[in-house]
């Protein structure tokens, strides 16, 4: 079986690769698979006749995150590892952890158009673990641990996607799943319904790990990146928490919401997307509904109840000083990360009704005070609610205690 897939999956990426070479997306995606050939860092292991302890695969950004403190946690112990990713969105923070590392770490960019043509994953990987994070599940790494001494360890595993649409588990994602040796679910609602189908694990986000350290270097990160941040916090002292709302990865199409929000509460809007035009349309609204906004870029701009931040990477640190946090993306595609502001401790946080896809929106309703938002007059009356007695932070730090625990056993090799 393994044999036929190989053989048809090659002709199939040869045929593909010939014939519609010429397509741009295809060109693309061909150059950015070729870095894999001239890239030190992409080098196997198996070339200097060594071997990883390690391989993690993921696709995205926001994967990656789901297990970096794994991954340095990892390398903090000595180990070899190997990390193999899909999307080129993630590309940049791997290189840059490669430069940290390069003794320790190796990666491979997904070679799906190039195969054939280059090393695959089965002849480039020398781990004889690979953790694998929810979505790319490719038949190569089922054929792969299917080979003896290998294991395969699936984490933030969710049935989401399932459960909102009513659909089974599909046979083809039950065989991944019962071929995993340790299983980390995303939620507890997924590791319920997993042991129904006699798949045992335990629930947990590695992302609260992540950002909790995010959290503790708040002073340090500020001091040299956001200088404007004392000043900022000068002003929010001037507001009481339930008064102080963040709107972050915010969109245009989020700024509808607060139209008539009272002019004394105090609004931060952090858009997802920092182009000019964007920010300009930002302002406009926050004009239009009666305030005086600033642009807030290095320098602190001047007193205002409404500033717009032209600046990245600082979001997640700013939602513990608000005690509501509305978090954009629900009215597009997705809700961005629902579990940053609840880490962070803010207590009452809400979103538009797009999160089907989000397991962050089961765990922030279940630890967290969460509310799901569908117009101006929903946002209203979640904005006029007392803040809860009592912090969600509780509740997190007790989960987020697990973590050395759980880390032992996943990175157990």
């Amino acid at each position: 079986m393994s044999f036929l897939y190989w053989f048809i999956h090659y002709i199939l990426t040869f045929v593909s690769t010939s014939f519609f070479f010429w397509l741009p997306p295809l060109r693309k995606r061909l150059s950015f698979e070729a870095k894999n050939l001239s890239e030190n860092g992409s080098r196997s292991f198996s070339e200097t006749k060594e071997k990883a302890d390690l391989a993690f695969e993921f696709s995205s950004e926001g994967e990656f995150q789901q297990v970096a403190s794994l991954i340095a946690d990892a390398l903090t112990l000595g180990k070899k590892v190997e990390l193999v990713f899909f999307s080129p969105s993630v590309e940049k923070a791997i290189l840059d952890l490669a430069s940290k590392h390069p003794t320790q770490l190796r990666y491979l960019r997904y070679p799906i158009a190039s195969f054939g043509f280059s090393k695959s994953f089965s002849a480039w990987v020398t781990s004889p673990e690979l953790i694998l994070v929810r979505y790319d599940l490719f038949p190569e790494f089922l054929f792969w641990s299917a080979r003896p001494g290998h294991t395969l360890k699936m984490v933030w595993v969710t049935f989401k996607k399932e459960r909102s649409l009513g659909k089974t588990i599909s046979t083809y994602k039950t065989s991944f799943l019962k071929a995993a040796k340790h299983l980390v679910y995303a939620t507890q609602s997924d590791q319920t319904l997993g042991e129904t189908l006699g798949l045992k694990g335990f629930a947990f986000d590695f992302r609260m790990e992540q950002i909790e350290r995010r959290l503790k270097m708040k002073d340090e990160k500020f001091e040299i990146f956001f200088s404007s941040y004392l000043q900022l916090k000068r002003t929010l002292e001037k507001y009481p928490r339930e008064k102080r709302l963040i709107i972050g990865n915010a969109w245009p199409v989020d700024m509808a919401l607060i139209k008539n929000l009272p002019l004394d509460f105090f609004i931060l809007v952090v858009p997802h997307q920092l182009e000019q035009n964007i920010l300009n349309e930002m302002m406009q609204s926050l004009k239009d509904y009666g305030r005086s906004p600033l642009l807030m870029e290095e320098n602190f701009p001047g007193e205002s109840s409404a500033y717009v931040l032209n600046k990245k990477g600082v979001l997640c640190e700013l939602y513990s000083d608000f005690g509501h946090a509305y978090v954009g993306g629900g009215f597009g595609v997705s809700v961005h990360s629902l579990l940053e502001p609840l880490v962070a401790g803010s207590e009452m946080i809400s979103c538009g009704p797009v999160h089907h896809r989000s397991t962050e929106f089961d765990l922030a309703r279940d630890l967290g005070s969460m509310t799901e938002v569908k117009n101006a007059l929903d946002f209203l009356n979640w904005m006029s609610l007392p803040l809860p007695i009592g912090s969600s932070r509780d509740k997190i730090l007790k989960v987020s205690a697990q973590y050395p625990l759980i880390r032992k056993d996943v990175l157990s090799c």
